[in-house]
């Protein structure tokens, strides 16, 4: 028993309309009807390259102008020019190659500073086709170990050399000093003593080769500083003796004074203050010899106010600003109080 579909009855598919045949366009219905054998003349004449005119006079003058120049290029060229059985081996420089070993170290050293290095980071840079081809001239051509160096500019120097650079510890003469102690990539770094031909000897750490950390200077002998450097400058907490015999005890910053501090005056008397960048600036006591004190107070350098101790009365007089105390005492403007 057959179901319903089979019972319906079979029907072809329809026939595909036929398509009109499609209209030339317009280039194609030109290019149809276009004489090529006519049209292959024609662009053949037009083609054809006329002959201009010459002008032998104009010629012969350019070839004037420009002969001797290019005479001289070629001399020139030739001059320059080198056989290959005759060119001399161009080797790299030692001192830039060493630097640019130190450069990608630094570089791994600073970042050890944000984040843990593993070693996959220091095979990495020491693994690399860059650094190994560096590693292998510096050691074969480059100075190494014990060794002497003097240059015209820049004095003697004897010890030891890693890379062709200064490095470990040497002694280096240059002009009117002598300094004895470390060095790294040719440059003072770490403990040493420099001695200067006026009799000033420095003692103390060195960093890229300036002044960094603890230092002492004695000049014949007698100390005139003991205190802390950075970058080269005094800079933290230091005492330091001036050449009229005055003495500053306090904090320094870009060698000024600055921060607290007390300074000595030869004549015995000794202010105890606040300094900023080499100046006063705040509150002060000034201590003199003969016992009395003045309370002051100072803006840049310049004394705003002022209120002084008498040691008959044992008590502070009236706080006096500036104006006040620029005036003459035997005006009658001067307040008479501050005076008792």
């Amino acid at each position: 028993m057959g179901t319903e579909t089979d019972a319906r009855p079979q029907t072809a598919d329809p026939p595909e309309p036929q398509r009109s045949p499609k209209a030339p366009s317009l280039l194609g219905s030109t290019l149809g009807r276009l004489d090529w054998a006519r049209a292959g003349e024609a662009i053949a004449k037009e083609s054809t390259p006329r002959s201009p005119t010459v002008n032998a006079d104009l010629t012969k003058r350019i070839t004037r102008r420009y002969r001797a120049e290019v005479e001289k290029s070629e001399r020139d060229r030739l001059r320059r020019y080198v056989r290959l059985d005759q060119q001399v081996k161009i080797m790299p420089d030692q001192h830039k190659m060493a630097r640019t070993v130190q450069a990608e170290l630094e570089s791994v050293q600073r970042k050890a500073g944000m984040e843990a290095i593993s070693y996959t980071t220091w095979d990495d840079t020491f693994g690399s086709e860059d650094m190994k081809k560096r590693l292998d001239f510096l050691s074969g051509y480059a100075t190494n170990g014990k060794s002497t160096e003097e240059l015209k500019d820049d004095g003697l120097y004897e010890g030891e050399f890693l890379y062709g650079l200064r490095h470990g510890k040497g002694k280096h003469t240059f002009q009117d000093q002598v300094y004895e102690g470390q060095f790294m990539w040719g440059h003072r770094h770490g403990a040493g003593v420099c001695v200067k031909t006026d009799g000033t000897k420095t003692t103390g750490t060195w960093k890229s080769g300036r002044l960094d950390g603890s230092v002492t200077i004695l000049k014949d002998g007698q100390q005139i500083w003991q205190g802390e450097f950075k970058a080269g400058k005094r800079h933290g907490v230091g005492q330091q003796v001036f050449t009229n015999g005055e003495i500053y005890s306090g904090g320094w910053k870009d060698g000024m004074m600055h921060d607290r501090g007390v300074y000595h005056f030869t004549n015995g008397d000794q202010l105890e203050g606040v300094w900023r960048e080499g100046r006063y600036d705040g509150p002060a006591y000034l201590h003199r010899a003969d016992g009395s004190v003045s309370r002051r107070v100072y803006q840049d350098g310049v004394l705003v106010t002022c209120q002084d101790y008498f040691l008959d009365s044992q008590k502070f007089s009236k706080e006096m600003c500036r104006d006040v105390m620029q005036k003459h005492t035997a005006l009658w403007e001067y307040p008479k109080h501050a005076l008792e």
